[in-house]
């Protein structure tokens, strides 16, 4: 039997997480970017795709086996040889003529009147490997590139400037994104009139593979380059006008926080926890976002803790060497992508050393301690600082050192010297006794397995088994042991051992929050160890910082704005746990250095220097999504700065940091939750300061919702009737639940003891842009039934969740909290 979904996979497997693929627009709703107004899909169809297409009718593509074996130094080394990026590295013999970004490879495209060919990833990244097998190891293939182009090849991590502009750029296109990015560049202006992602060797129907591309194109700049040259200015002035886009300086909403938490609730899974569907990911800035926020409300509580929960018995948490994987493919934390991250792992652990600090939930204290164990134990440089990542793949099969299969466990315990009886719990307790959960889509030949997760909580699953909780963990912390030591003897991940000084700054807070709250020596003296080398070895009083580092050696690339906040970020952590004057030093020396390189008066934040002319757009950036932006941060350091120092100057500079970026924040709450954690905080610092004081009642939205009765007598089955009422002015409606592409109506129990059953109407048919949905309208009633299950509660909270639309937009999702009385009938 198969309990969960098999491993799906698609073009976008790495997917885009720095800058958003849907973009919460002011309507409230998830769209894509809007296509430029002034260039027609058609119009660009006309200038490069008609070419791609006429392409295709020459004849079949050059047939390219997607197994292409990789050789080690099959071929001379390029330029590439010479750079500290593993991601880079990897490619310096592909018989490609790399250059790494750089005048010599802009000077070489102009005065060979040659496009570049830009490829962004990064090394843990599963496509990019796909693509260089298929691709970039192929010698026919690198002629093409060679004659017709200059090839350049870039580590996004540690260039995200470029990253970028030209991931933007993709997005206008085509309005998706994701690595590896291939983008077509007019050496000129380095401005780009074509781009993709993943690109097949071959073609797939209307779709064109990657070497009929690249003769369409070279065909395309031969006969049009005028044509093309236009094409880029649009696109390059497209995306200047997305980044560099500046609004009227505001004050943040009254409510925007309450709205923040209303939208990840309003998309809260309530069978599988998380807030959205599948693919899931961790998203450690909307956990912390509703930690610091919503803490005091039961249902925002109970949510975070089956969230927390769910992530950590699921197979996206790795069960045998702690640690967190990429993200989950399905909706049940169940089958993960396997790469691992320092940021998730640095940034989780801090989330659950908090919860476990305000809950007293060892759970939540053994996964911070495991995953901190796992960094110490596989991602620490010589230097003391921390590496960037793990591959998700060994021997081109995805997880294959993960995996494993029912007989593998039983034979490792047994020859261990384990009783069959713990094979038996093994089974049990890593779901081994419900089937096979992992089949690879691209080697479909490949036997199933398993992928390791724990089918309930382990207090529930000790319960089961009829142990004592020491002795259930004594006996899971011995397999453990004995399946580390045998996965550790498979070929495994290769590791990204750069030193990103941003990364290691989440890291260090990681570490250092848990040694605070878990009176963790070792992880205090980890954190310790990694600023210490970064403040003498990648930091000058003079220069500021640089970004990147790898055995030892740092690279010349300037430290950007996320790199000054996020490590500042950590040492204010470090300094709250070890009271060290010299961290909170540096922390505002640094702070200083970044305002004098990245901060403008009108704008704010910048995330790169000013000056560069090799880009052209100067990119800023206020998304907070897998990391939070370098803005979002700065604005959190500015306020525990002030909590620290009690100096009023760090509050002006939140204040200057807040108005430029209040009007994307209003429309946008969710996608700038670490933003909004921090403002809650200065609110109550300085209410009137940041609009946080008691303002007049604004006006009535579109809907108003009550409950009748709010006060009810319970049957001696302990269930009553209620209705939620609904007053939906006309032209707006509220979608009901299985709608798609808005959030649909929800009415919960925000109180452990009570459950609620809606009945709901069967309501009227919208047609809309994306399809045809099932609303409300006007005056409408949903009956509720409630049970009590646990006799000692007297009130309840009913959680209404809903989004009003029109028929051109929608409003920002609302919750409303009703308390409704319970008794107990005669």
């Amino acid at each position: 039997m198969n309990i969960g979904p098999q491993l799906v996979r698609n073009g976008g497997l790495c997917i885009l997480f720095r800058l958003p693929i849907l973009i919460f627009e002011f309507a409230g709703r998830w769209t894509a970017p809007d296509i430029i107004p002034d260039m027609p899909t058609m119009e660009f169809s006309s200038t490069v795709a008609s070419v791609v297409l006429a392409a295709m009718t020459l004849g079949p593509t050059l047939a390219m086996s997607d197994e292409h074996p990789s050789t080690t130094h099959e071929f001379p080394a390029n330029r590439l040889v010479d750079e500290t990026s593993p991601y880079l590295l990897q490619h310096a013999y592909n018989p490609v003529d790399w250059y790494p970004w750089g005048e010599e490879a802009f000077e070489a495209a102009r005065s060979e009147n040659k496009p570049i060919f830009l490829s962004i990833g990064y090394s843990t990244c599963y496509w990019c490997h796909v693509m260089e097998r298929e691709a970039f190891e192929n010698p026919a293939v690198a002629a093409v590139l060679n004659e017709y182009y200059i090839p350049i090849k870039v580590d996004r991590e540690e260039r995200p400037d470029v990253d970028d502009i030209y991931m933007t750029a993709v997005q206008v296109m085509t309005r998706h994104g994701g690595w590896p990015l291939s983008v077509w560049i007019d050496p000129d202006s380095l401005m780009p009139f074509f781009g993709g992602t993943y690109f097949p060797p071959q073609d797939q129907g209307e779709r064109p593979g990657f070497m009929t591309l690249l003769h369409a194109i070279h065909q395309a700049w031969l006969e049009k380059q005028p044509e093309m040259q236009e094409q880029a200015a649009r696109v390059g002035a497209a995306v200047q006008r997305r980044m560099e886009a500046t609004e009227e300086r505001v004050l943040p909403d009254a409510d925007v926080v309450e709205q923040a938490i209303a939208q990840l609730m309003s998309s809260y899974d309530k069978t599988d926890a998380g807030y959205g569907d599948a693919p899931k990911f961790p998203m450690p800035v909307h956990l912390d976002l509703l930690l610091e926020t919503g803490w005091d409300r039961p249902d925002v509580a109970a949510s975070l803790k089956h969230t927390l929960d769910r992530m950590a018995m699921g197979g996206m948490y790795d069960q045998v060497g702690g640690g967190f994987h990429r993200y989950s493919t399905d909706g049940q934390w169940l089958v993960p992508h396997f790469e691992k991250m320092l940021y998730d792992n640095g940034m989780l652990a801090s989330v659950y050393v908090e919860a476990y600090n305000r809950t007293g939930d060892a759970y939540y204290a053994a996964i911070a301690t495991e995953t901190l164990d796992y960094i110490l134990r596989e991602m620490v440089d010589e230097t003391g600082a921390y590496w960037s990542a793990q591959d998700a793949e060994s021997n081109a099969r995805e997880g294959e050192s993960y995996l494993w299969t029912p007989e593998e466990i039983r034979s490792v315990l047994a020859e261990s010297g384990h009783p069959a009886e713990w094979g038996d719990f093994a089974m049990t307790v890593y779901g081994l006794d419900q089937g096979t959960n992992f089949r690879d889509p691209h080697h479909p030949g490949e036997p199933p397995s398993n992928v390791l997760f724990l089918p309930d909580h382990p207090r529930q699953l000790a319960v089961e088994m009829k142990l004592e909780i020491p002795e259930f963990h004594d006996r899971v912390t011995k397999i453990n042991a004995v399946l580390l030591a045998k996965r550790d003897g498979r070929d495994q991940p290769s590791t990204d051992d750069k030193v990103l000084v941003g990364w290691n700054g989440l890291m260090i807070g990681g570490m250092a929050d848990a040694g605070r709250i878990l009176k963790e020596q070792r992880y205090l003296d980890s954190a310790r160890g990694a600023a210490d080398w970064i403040k003498a070895s990648m930091w000058t009083e003079s220069d500021g910082l640089r970004r990147t580092a790898r055995g030892g050696r740092v690279s010349d690339i300037d430290g950007f704005l996320e790199d000054y906040a996020f490590l500042i970020r950590g040492l204010l952590r470090l300094y709250r746990a070890t009271g060290s004057a010299e961290d909170l030093a540096w922390a505002q020396t640094l702070m200083a250095q970044a305002r004098a390189k990245f901060f403008d008066a009108e704008n704010g934040w910048y995330d790169v220097p000013a000056g560069d002319k090799n880009l052209f757009v100067r990119g800023r950036s206020l998304y907070d999504g897998a990391v939070p932006s370098g803005t979002s941060v700065m604005l959190d350091n500015e306020r525990r700065l002030h909590e620290v120092t009690g100096d009023d100057q760090w509050l002006v500079a939140a204040s200057e940091t807040i108005r430029p970026i209040a009007g994307p924040l209003n429309r946008s709450p969710r996608g700038a939750a670490q933003a909004v954690a921090a403002l809650h905080h200065l609110r109550k610092i300085s209410p009137e300061r940041f609009n946080g004081s008691t303002l007049a009642a604004s006006s009535p939205g579109p809907i108003t919702v009550s409950v009748e009765p709010t006060a009810t007598k319970l049957n001696q089955e302990g269930t009553a009737g209620l209705t939620v009422l609904f007053d939906i002015k006309a032209p707006w409606h509220v979608a009901l639940p299985g709608s798609k592409g808005v959030s649909p109506l929800r009415i919960d129990s925000a109180t452990a003891g009570v459950l609620v059953e809606a009945s709901w109407p069967e309501g009227l048919v919208f047609d809309g842009p994306g399809g045809s949905i099932r609303v409300l309208e006007g005056d409408s009633r949903v009956p509720i039934k409630l049970t009590r299950t646990d006799a000692k509660v007297s009130t309840m909270q009913l959680s209404i969740s809903w989004q009003a639309c029109d028929n051109s937009m929608c409003l920002r999702p609302e919750t409303q909290i009703v308390t409704v009385s319970l008794d107990t009938a005669n």
